[in-house]
């Protein structure tokens, strides 16, 4: 629980240039010359502006929404749009997204992201969705207004696939019966499979915040990565909940972040041939990698929000022997921020403080019940250790581990949660090479 508060086609080769007869040696660099640009951007939790009005950013119900769920909301339309620009500019081939769209489903916050991923498409690029545990059938979807919220409609399984028709169900190659997962082709010899692992079909009162692949659809990836398979084709997968964990325990200590049953699941998909799985949901910029007994491997690599500091996306190139990934951050957007202050320094002091707060809070709470002014000096701990596991590469300093330990002497179990927070599962977060080929 200490953490649950805290996730036709075209393509444009870069080859030399080809006489009308070339030899097959020629034709061997054409290909090795071949390399693809991916971009990922997750979690934007995008807020329509007219979502959120008369002040309401500083209103009650938006504050006390804050206080459990602290993400830049306020600023995610800004945020988007300077991503966007930044992506354009990179000039890649695809995009993908895994999830999350939106605050909490929103029609109207949907309706315009659809928009905003029309002007990336109009540049060329294909860009790939599916839904997070915010986007479809939820119960929270609200509009704010002064120091008032009030339900605004959110949207079905069937509306995501009609908005989003776009960007990967119109011209699926193939759909699940049993969810709203697909496989494109962007381009020759490389499938996109989207796998939605959400059970908005549980929500009631409250989302639902953990993921399952049912194994309807488990069965229909089987088949799919089968038929890749036999034809020579590198996958790349995509979901929204983790398919490894990203530090030792998140599924207890932290649970509803890793898709359920996951160990089986991602043994399952390795030795079926995927190696290959972008995710979201956790905020956490990171990759970890799962090998099988039968030594075939699955990264899961995780990209952080959009709206938490420190604001990444990828970008991504692919050849036919590795993809080589880069982590990009979103330093500036084209709005006001209070006192004048920069988008990242803003984004520091935002996220210090909620979090600083809410870990006081449940510190001083049950079970723990430890003394307010004991639970002060405990919280930035945590928050010290969330906010680098979020930025990825961790790497715990004499100072801060000193502190740590004394943590430890008086809460064990809370000196195991930040020794796991800080121990960073290898491979590298940010920047990492992986061979497409089990070597």
């Amino acid at each position: 629980m200490i953490l649950v508060i805290l996730a036709a086609s075209c393509s444009k080769d870069l080859v030399i240039n080809q006489p009308n007869q070339i030899s097959d040696q020629e034709n061997s660099l054409k290909s090795a010359l071949l390399v693809r640009k991916i971009a990922v951007m997750s979690d934007i939790h995008y807020l329509d502006p007219t979502l959120l009005l008369n002040g309401a950013a500083q209103g009650t119900a938006f504050k006390n929404y804050l206080k459990t769920d602290p993400k830049l909301i306020e600023f995610s339309d800004p945020i988007l749009k300077k991503a966007i620009s930044e992506i354009v500019a990179e000039k890649p081939d695809i995009l993908l997204i895994p999830g999350d769209l939106t605050k909490d489903g929103e029609n109207v916050s949907h309706k315009t992201v659809a928009k905003l991923l029309k002007q990336i498409s109009g540049y060329g690029i294909k860009v790939f969705v599916i839904p997070g545990n915010h986007d479809i059938n939820n119960p929270e979807a609200v509009a704010y207004n002064g120091n008032n919220a009030s339900p605004t409609p959110s949207i079905s399984a069937l509306d995501f696939a009609n908005i989003y028709s776009d960007f990967g169900y119109k011209n699926a190659i193939s759909r699940d019966i049993n969810s709203l997962s697909y496989v494109c082709e962007p381009f020759s010899k490389v499938w996109i499979l989207g796998i939605d692992d959400c059970k908005y079909y549980m929500n009631g009162s409250l989302e639902t915040v953990s993921g399952v692949i049912k194994d309807g659809t488990m069965q229909w990836i089987k088949a799919r990565l089968a038929e890749a398979k036999s034809k020579n084709i590198t996958v790349l997968g995509m979901m929204h909940h983790g398919i490894v964990e990203h530090f030792t325990g998140q599924e207890t200590l932290d649970p509803g972040y890793v898709t359920d049953h996951w160990e089986t699941n991602s043994d399952a998909l390795a030795d079926a041939g995927l190696r290959f799985m972008f995710t979201g949901h956790y905020h956490a910029n990171d990759i970890t990698m799962r090998k099988t007994i039968n030594n075939n491997e699955l990264f899961d690599i995780e990209t952080g929000s959009l709206v938490t500091p420190p604001s990444p996306y990828r970008i991504i190139r692919m050849d036919l022997n590795n993809i080589c990934i880069d982590t990009k951050h979103i330093t500036s957007i084209n709005s006001f921020l209070p006192l004048g202050l920069n988008f990242v320094t803003y984004s520091n002091i935002f996220m210090s403080g909620h979090v600083d707060e809410i870990f006081t809070y449940m510190l001083s709470s049950a079970p723990y019940n430890i003394p307010l002014v004991t639970a002060m000096m405990i919280a930035p701990r945590f928050k010290n250790a969330v906010v680098a596991h979020y930025a990825g590469d961790e790497h715990i300093s004499a100072d801060e581990q000193a502190k740590d330990d004394l943590v430890g002497q008086m809460v064990p179990m809370l000196g195991i949660v930040l020794h796991n927070l800080w121990t960073d599962l290898p491979p590298a977060d940010n920047q990492y090479c992986i061979s497409i080929r089990k070597n």
